[in-house]
């Protein structure tokens, strides 16, 4: 490792500017600097810095910032892969509040208590000019952006170690909202409420087939295979930086799939089709649908998130059911396959999800008043 260093042996020296005394080495060109406040703590942390080359230890940039970190990391690691939009806008919220929390604080000096006492802080004061609690959920994303981000920097040998492997959420997070489906008399019900509604179609695949809101404002009638009874999930609907994108970046590798379309299903989108022609004769040069979307908004525009959620939550609160959110269609596709007995790897399939794991802990709840898979215990016991 010594060959590798300029000159072989590092310099100290003071910055003009500041006052302040720098060890310096070079590391596979590039310069990893220490900051003492005097020439002979300088020269200390230079031996130090020596020392860990010859050993074959990574040697920290002194001067590096978590704020400095994070931005290189979304620079270059986070922009060189084809995440999609929600990801990046993620990613993007997480490192502005870890900016905000833990930016001046120097990666070398970076101690989990560090990032435990920032948790804890969002966790009971929340961020923002509007702070509330964060949920835990919220928390453990924002500490896997901290853990990647420090991760990059560890395999280029910018920071010894990865503190982040450790930290541990405060037990002040307030838990996530627990999630619910419809049970199967609520689902009919549903069902025969939406009747000769705009978006009948929309509630009905969304109820049925379990896409996510994307998913089902992203599909075009291409993917719709009536002589088949198939519904290819090849594209979603996202909301990137206030404007609507159709992307084919889905959210999970099993994401990318296709679906046998139940009968009622196919019959809602095919009324829904024909009042589509009816709605682009009647509107002529006003109506616009480029994607060839399936469900649009009443000029061929797509479906904004936010109309979406107000529409439902209205049609769901005039049948007698009070307010739903598109997401607990897709909770109550789940809940109501398994409570049905299809295998859970066949309902995690349907939802597009990489295993069982997120099937079975999000997404299934009760929707019977009781569990009858112990029924057949008296006989086996017997």
């Amino acid at each position: 490792m010594s060959g590798k260093r300029g000159n072989n042996e590092g310099s100290v020296y003071q910055e003009r500017s500041t006052g302040r005394w720098v060890a310096a080495v070079s590391v596979d060109g590039t310069r990893r600097r220490a900051i003492a406040p005097t020439e002979a703590a300088a020269k200390r942390r230079l031996r130090e810095m020596l020392a860990q080359l010859d050993s074959g230890l990574p040697v920290a940039d002194g001067s590096l910032t978590v704020a400095d970190l994070l931005d290189d990391w979304m620079a270059t690691a986070v922009a060189g892969k084809q995440l999609s939009p929600r990801t990046v806008d993620t990613h993007t919220w997480a490192v502005e509040i870890l900016k905000e929390q833990l930016g001046s604080k120097r990666v070398k000096s970076l101690r989990p208590e560090d990032v435990e006492v920032a948790l804890t802080r969002l966790a009971t004061k929340g961020h923002g000019s509007k702070p509330r609690p964060m949920s835990r959920a919220s928390l453990v994303k924002i500490r896997s952006v901290l853990g990647q981000a420090l991760t990059w920097a560890e395999r280029r040998q910018l920071v010894a170690r990865n503190v982040v492997r450790v930290v541990e959420l405060p037990a002040e997070a307030r838990p996530s909202e627990l999630g619910r489906a419809l049970t199967v008399e609520q689902a009919r019900h549903l069902l025969r409420s939406i009747e000769g509604h705009r978006l009948e179609a929309l509630f009905t695949l969304m109820l049925m087939l379990g896409l996510r809101p994307g998913e089902a404002t992203g599909l075009t009638w291409p993917n719709v295979d009536f002589d088949q009874g198939v519904i290819h999930v090849r594209q979603s609907l996202k909301l990137h930086r206030g404007q609507l994108v159709l992307s084919d970046k889905l959210k999970t590798s099993r994401s990318r799939r296709s679906l046998d379309a139940p009968q009622q299903l196919l019959a809602a989108l095919e009324r829904h089709r024909m009042q589509q022609v009816a709605d682009r004769l009647e509107l002529g040069p006003s109506w616009s649908n480029p994607h060839d979307l399936v469900f649009t908004n009443a000029i061929g525009g797509p479906i904004d998130p936010a109309n979406l959620r107000r529409a439902l939550r209205k049609t769901t609160e005039e049948a007698g059911l009070g307010p739903w959110h598109p997401h607990e269609l897709r909770h109550s596709a789940a809940s109501i396959l398994s409570a049905s007995g299809v295998p859970l790897e066949e309902v995690a399939d349907v939802l597009g999800h990489d295993g069982t794991r997120m099937t079975a802990l999000v997404y299934r709840h009760a929707v019977t008043p009781s569990v009858a898979g112990a029924r057949g215990m008296g006989d086996l016991l017997a």
